[in-house]
C-alpha cells in the first residue's frame, strides 16, 4: 500500500481553510475588501463571500480559527502578505503541522 505524503494530507485537508482564514484575517484586521483579500491569497472572491454569509463551510476552518496557536501563526502570515511578501503553503505547513498533528 502506498501511503499519502504529509504534503498531500495537508493540501487535501487544510490548504483552502488556511487561505480562507488568512483572507478573513486580512478583511478583519486590515479592512480589506473581499476582492482585495481574495486576490492576495489566491481564492475566488465569491468563496470568501459564501463563507462570511455562512452559505458554505470549509473543512478544517473552525479547527484553525479555534486554535490560538495556529491562528496567531496565520496572523503573522497575514502581516507578511499585507507587506507584499510571498509565502508558500510549504512554509505555513512547516509552522503549523505539529499543532495539526500531521507529523
Amino acid at each position: 500500500m502506498l501511503k499519502k505524503s504529509l504534503c498531500e494530507e495537508f493540501i487535501k485537508h487544510y490548504s483552502t481553510a488556511i487561505r480562507i482564514a488568512i483572507a478573513l484575517d486580512l478583511i478583519k484586521r486590515y479592512n480589506l475588501s473581499q476582492f482585495q483579500a481574495a486576490k492576495l491569497i489566491g481564492v475566488p472572491q465569491p468563496l470568501i463571500n459564501y463563507v462570511l454569509q455562512e452559505r458554505r463551510k470549509i473543512r478544517g476552518l473552525k479547527e484553525i480559527l479555534n486554535n490560538p496557536e495556529i491562528y496567531n501563526t496565520l496572523k503573522e502570515i497575514s502581516d507578511k502578505v499585507i507587506r507584499g511578501e510571498e509565502i508558500s503553503l510549504c512554509e505555513i505547513c512547516m509552522k503549523i503541522r505539529n499543532t495539526l498533528h500531521l507529523g
